[in-house]
């Protein structure tokens, strides 16, 4: 028997919608266009509800916990998601009392988990699958495409060769793979405070729209926590051929058109602080032009002090046919700190023929410091 043993009651989502403030505004119409394509952006990618993926695994507070910092920051309901292993999914359990003690394990374990003051979410927002947990999420998942899939990563390093890698879990991996459902990676090495309440929270921008269409939901987390918004690009290095290794033309070169990217970045992002003022939220900006800009991006959230990553899925990226890109994945396998990977509504990477052909983000994004 695969199924629900218990079946949630549908809330409808709440989501309130904000125009963001600009010190740039011309005109009254120009302020209500901002205001217009803000509120479409937001509900395009908005969410139905936060679904906390919870195992047996002792940081599933924790993990519980992220989710609901970030549901409380989106205004949107939070459910609880747990899967009663099943060897052979196809016929299901094959003895009813057993399936039964595995239920009432599995219902207590959570209340254990969520404490008294989340009693509620046991009896009203508690969807318990059967069958293989890997599988039987991303098929959730897949079949409710609205909602925002939390799980923990479990990237547990492992030595190979003196060298150190690490990995997502095998329940993360399948629903990054497999769904086109936004996540929220938790590591397990996570803050486990009883309260979570973000500080400073970094975006990694690269200058194309599908980067910035995250800002709108990232501000109104950061608006519910009173957190700190650390715009974060990393400059990459120019690829120019050398006639040489005594090439004086191109490392001259090289030096120019370094120092004219991260000017033009400079004012990029300037510019976008500036468009994104907001008095209720702090923002800063944070340019590095050295080393790999996967690696540079965790150094960076971890020198600042983040303890949350927002980013897009994908960002200058063409490629459809892959669920996130390559710096996103990266990010998701290595990062300590929780990260919120959006990817847009709508999309299908395992049919790009589907998705949506705009790549756009917010009317206040369209014209770029470019």
């Amino acid at each position: 028997m695969i199924g629900k043993i218990r079946n949630m009651q549908t809330k409808s989502s709440t989501i309130v919608k904000r125009s963001i403030r600009s010190p740039l505004k011309p005109s009254k119409f120009y302020a209500d266009e901002l205001d217009r394509s803000s509120r479409k952006n937001t509900d395009r990618l908005g969410f139905q509800s936060a679904v906390a993926c919870l195992d047996d695994a002792s940081h599933g507070s924790t993990v519980f916990r992220h989710t609901k910092a970030i549901a409380d920051g989106l205004q949107i309901p939070i459910k609880i998601i747990h899967v009663l292993q099943c060897a052979n999914p196809q016929t299901g359990p094959s003895d009813p009392i057993q399936w039964q003690l595995q239920h009432r394990e599995a219902c207590d374990h959570l209340r254990h988990m969520l404490g008294e003051e989340n009693e509620k979410l046991l009896t009203q927002d508690q969807i318990l699958l059967s069958g293989l947990v890997d599988d039987e999420l991303a098929r959730w998942a897949r079949q409710h495409s609205g909602s925002l899939m939390a799980i923990t990563t479990r990237c547990d390093p492992t030595e190979n060769y003196g060298h150190t890698y690490r990995h997502l879990g095998s329940a993360a991996q399948k629903l990054l793979d497999s769904s086109a459902a936004s996540m929220l990676f938790v590591p397990p090495e996570a803050a486990e405070d009883e309260f979570v309440r973000y500080q400073r929270i970094a975006i990694p921008l690269d200058g194309s729209c599908r980067a910035e269409s995250i800002l709108p939901i990232a501000i109104r987390i950061a608006r519910h926590h009173g957190a700190e918004l650390v715009l974060v690009h990393v400059v990459p290095k120019p690829e120019i051929m050398e006639s040489s290794t005594d090439d004086k033309e191109a490392r001259e070169l090289h030096k120019r058109v370094r120092q004219y990217n991260e000017q033009n970045v400079r004012r990029y992002l300037d510019s976008l602080k500036l468009r994104l003022h907001d008095e209720s939220v702090s923002i800063k900006v944070v340019i590095s032009s050295e080393g790999d800009p996967r690696d540079r991006l965790l150094a960076i959230a971890n020198d600042h002090q983040a303890d949350l990553i927002v980013m897009s899925a994908r960002g200058r990226s063409e490629l459809t046919d892959i669920p996130c890109g390559n710096i996103a994945r990266h990010v998701a396998t290595h990062s300590n700190i929780p990260l919120l990977m959006i990817r847009q509504q709508g999309s299908d990477f395992r049919n790009p023929d589907k998705s949506p052909r705009q790549n756009r983000g917010t009317g206040l994004f369209w014209k770029s410091a470019h």
